[in-house]
């Protein structure tokens, strides 16, 4: 289990464990809410370990010797 993983199994634990009329009950759904996209994000870009060189996820799939995925975690918009 990795640990995005294990953050959403234990916020699914408390969140059905939880007084649901309890003002916690809400974080919880709103951070498991924030896990699971974090889940879903896709590589923007993928960085070779040794030299920290990287290449756009358009240019490989990891599978090279660019093995290190990056994410963009936040929009910038202008």
């Amino acid at each position: 289990m990795n640990k995005i993983e294990t953050i959403i199994a234990a916020l699914e634990f408390a969140s059905d464990n939880s007084n649901k009329a309890n003002f916690q009950y809400h974080i919880v759904e709103k951070a498991l809410a924030a896990a699971r996209e974090l889940k879903a994000l896709q590589p923007v870009a993928w960085m070779l370990p040794e030299y920290g060189d990287v290449i756009s996820a358009s240019e490989t799939d990891g599978e090279g010797i660019y093995t290190i995925p990056l994410y963009a975690l936040d929009e910038v918009t202008k």
